[in-house]
């Protein structure tokens, strides 16, 4: 039987939130390839629906969008990155909020499948379907 303790799974979190605040926030090498992928469907919602902005730095961005690469797998012979995607909030100093994850993927996926989640519940949340 697996317990499961209610810190590992926070830790977990942390553990993600700082990977991804204490980063290099331009991809390099093969993750390129990822972020330009999740960057081209982004910015086609943004364009279409005009609710959403990018940050040029991370310390303008209000949330990040990362997607955590677990693997890349070869289909039809062409390679695609497999893994999770998360959207984190950095949260506010001044009002002493943390920084959090506020959405991720329901499951591990394809990264141009699980940035279509995520575009799918923006348009629901913001009423945009």
């Amino acid at each position: 039987m697996l317990v499961v303790d209610q810190d590992d799974v926070s830790n977990r979190d942390r553990a993600i939130i700082d990977d991804v605040l204490k980063g290099d926030s331009l991809p390099n090498g093969r993750y390129r390839f990822v972020y330009n992928e999740l960057a081209h469907k982004l910015n086609n919602y943004i364009r279409k629906y005009g609710s959403l902005s990018s940050a040029r730095d991370l310390a303008d961005a209000e949330y990040v969008i990362f997607f955590n690469v677990v693997e890349f797998r070869r289909v039809l012979n062409a390679i695609y990155p497999y893994g999770e995607l998360f959207v984190i909030v950095k949260g506010s100093p001044q009002e002493s909020k943390p920084p959090r994850i506020v959405w991720r993927a329901r499951k591990m996926m394809f990264a141009a499948d699980a940035v279509g989640d995520l575009v799918k519940a923006l348009k629901a949340l913001r009423g945009e379907m």
